[in-house]
């Protein structure tokens, strides 16, 4: 793990009070985290319409964050705390595989205490074991 993505993580959770592109990205690092650290993008929006439910946001407010995430994926891309790349996927729905990004993560370890004692998602795992 190099200092230079915890540094770019840091600086990201000082950043999240800056815009919806921050905020997202962090989101999306988050989301990754209970995904375990990767995720197809049908899989990754679900999970952060998930921590945006829980966090209280409106569907006006959860469509604006939802309209940020190609941004706020490209900041975490350059900042090197992400990797997209497109793959195929089977779909039952489907004749056959279809091509969809698979984001993820190389450093779970460092979001794992970045994240530790979040109350958002404390919030989301008991309300996922509930049911």
């Amino acid at each position: 793990m190099s200092g230079g993505v915890e540094q770019a993580l840091r600086d990201l959770l000082r950043s999240v009070d800056r815009g919806i592109i921050e905020r997202t990205a962090v989101d999306i690092l988050k989301a990754l985290l209970l995904l375990y650290g990767s995720a197809w993008e049908g899989d990754l929006v679900d999970t952060l319409a998930g921590l945006w439910s829980i966090r209280g946001m409106g569907l006006e407010e959860m469509g604006e964050a939802e309209a940020a995430v190609p941004e706020a994926e490209k900041l975490l891309v350059d900042r090197g705390l992400i990797k997209i790349e497109k793959r195929y996927r089977a779909d039952l729905g489907e004749g056959g595989p279809i091509l969809e990004k698979f984001i993820s993560t190389d450093h779970l370890f460092l979001l794992m205490k970045a994240f530790s004692g979040d109350i958002e998602l404390d919030k989301f795992r008991y309300q996922m074991m509930q049911g």
